[in-house]
């Protein structure tokens, strides 16, 4: 029974060191930082006044309320 089980821990372990990378090993750098261009400012919109609007001049009262 324990060359059974000794047998069958060495072929798990031939098994297991097939997974993996073939190969050299290599340390993964980590990625460069990719350069963005500075985002363009948008113009602000040019301030509409309706014609005949005096806004330092108080609203008229509807009397009819």
């Amino acid at each position: 029974m324990r060359t059974i089980a000794i047998a069958a821990a060495a072929c798990g372990l031939i098994v297991l060191g097939g997974c993996g990378i073939k190969g050299p090993l290599y340390i993964a750098q980590p990625p460069k930082p990719v350069a963005r261009p500075a985002p363009q400012p948008t113009p602000a919109p040019a301030p509409t006044r309706t014609p005949g609007a005096d806004h330092n001049k108080p609203v008229p009262q509807d009397s009819a309320q």
